[in-house]
């Protein structure tokens, strides 16, 4: 369904999504020490010891939250951080930066910042109590650039400093700003705009599968892998490596995924009224954010169901990349597919993380060897790494398919390594549904 280019990278999942917001909000705090400390010592020169306690209280507290951020506890770091810039700011502008006819407020000027800042820390963990900080930042924002809010037990600098650090704190407030626009345009701006792209697809259907056929030994069609494609209506037919990796870290892969699934199962509604494919088995990938959905299983009996289409008829293949966290939830639920007669695939075998007890453990029905073995095994030691993964599998008592055949005599040595089903371009190129039919059944 997702397969990637043969020369592509692996997909990226939403786990690099999370990865960029954590780039974004450990590089925060360290500004934020930075900024505190500088300050910290500008008011040490200025010898105004009220000042140098409190912003020194901050400059703690922020250092704090960045220790906790690298060691991995990144939002609980911001937050703690965001809380104490906050309370220093109002406390502040209200003690110390008291705005008169010569010179303005500028020090809340750094609520934005604070607020921006939260921004990233809510879309890595989107509590109500961040946002609650991003709300309360922007609230006293505008509340200190309306009002002038000076009362009678302030402290306020004189106006001879204060004519100074205004241009500073409003340079640096300005240039922070700007930084972390950047920062986060940088490391999140591309992917939403193609993320919307990609919802409006969803929503007016520009996305169609292509079959690429699976053969067995003697060459004979017995089924076919669904393969995703997006019909833009400007840049034509895009491969899905080109959209899978922003789909994955805007959170849309349960949607594509479902719309996979749905298409494929009214295509083994429409195969199974004909003699001809009737039998044919649809092999449909699934990505580890739609499987780990808690009603995947019961959504996909209940398709099935509804088509009155045979759950034999439907093969998930499922990527070793799902190895790496909640087996045993991924073991659950393979197990409750499998006893409802729906087979499993472990596609590109070889190339991710999955452990030999697994394995063991796992109802798998196929292996899928990848490509990269395929294409390997015009060399010697390419060859008895196939031959060895081909006995492994057969050891385990599971069918072994070859995909990226696309010679003879690698159809010919997969063969004699044992391999019972076949795929690649040596029998036939992803097509669209009236061009597999018309080129397999006439």
């Amino acid at each position: 369904m997702f397969k990637k280019n043969p020369a592509g990278p692996h997909y990226r999942t939403q786990r690099q999504h999370s990865q960029h917001l954590q780039f974004v909000c450990r590089t925060a705090l360290p500004v934020g020490v930075f900024v505190s400390g500088l300050w910290l010592v500008v008011f040490a020169l200025m010898q105004n010891w009220p000042l140098v306690v409190t912003e020194g209280l901050l400059f703690a507290v922020i250092s704090g939250g960045w220790l906790a951020a690298r060691r991995g506890y990144i939002s609980f770091g911001m937050l703690v951080s965001q809380i104490a810039c906050v309370l220093f700011l109002v406390s502040f502008s209200l003690l110390f930066d008291v705005p008169n006819e010569a010179v303005p407020r500028v020090s809340h000027i750094y609520l934005l910042i604070i607020a921006l800042a939260g921004f990233a820390n809510y879309q890595l963990d989107p509590t109500r109590f961040q946002l609650a900080i991003i709300l309360t930042s922007i609230a006293f924002f505008i509340l200190f650039s309306v009002c002038p809010l000076s009362y009678d037990f302030a402290t306020p600098l004189s106006d001879d400093i204060r004519s100074v650090t205004a241009w500073i704190h409003a340079t640096m407030a300005a240039a922070l700003l700007c930084g972390g626009l950047l920062l986060i345009q940088r490391k999140l701006g591309p992917d939403s705009k193609n993320a919307r792209d990609l919802r409006t697809a969803l929503a007016r259907e520009q996305f169609e599968l292509f079959f690429q056929p699976q053969v067995d030994g003697g060459g004979r069609l017995i089924g076919a892998e669904a393969l995703l494609r997006w019909r833009h209506p400007r840049l034509g037919y895009i491969a899905p490596d080109e959209f899978i990796p922003v789909a994955e870290r805007a959170g849309l892969m349960p949607q594509l995924g479902g719309w996979v699934l749905e298409r494929g199962i009214e295509t083994l509604c429409a195969w199974r009224d004909h003699p001809e494919t009737k039998d044919l088995v649809l092999s449909i990938n699934v990505s580890p954010d739609q499987l780990f959905q808690d009603n995947f299983v019961g959504n996909v009996i209940s398709a099935l169901s509804a088509a009155s289409v045979e759950p034999h008829a439907l093969k998930l293949e499922l990527t070793e990349t799902m190895f790496v966290a909640e087996v045993e939830e991924l073991i659950s639920k393979i197990k409750a597919l499998e006893k409802h007669g729906i087979g499993i695939s472990l596609d590109d075998f070889g190339t991710g993380y999955s452990s030999l007890s697994y394995l063991q453990r796992l109802p798998l029905e196929q292996l899928k060897i990848d490509r990269s073995f395929v294409r390997a095994v015009a060399t010697e030691r390419g060859a008895r790494l196939a031959r060895n993964i081909c006995q492994m599998g057969h050891d385990l008592g599971l069918h072994i398919l070859a995909e990226g055949i696309e010679t003879e005599e690698q159809y010919r040595f997969m063969l004699d390594c044992g391999c019972s089903t076949f795929q690649g371009f040596y029998f036939g190129r992803p097509v669209a549904l009236d061009v597999f039919r018309q080129r397999f059944f006439g």
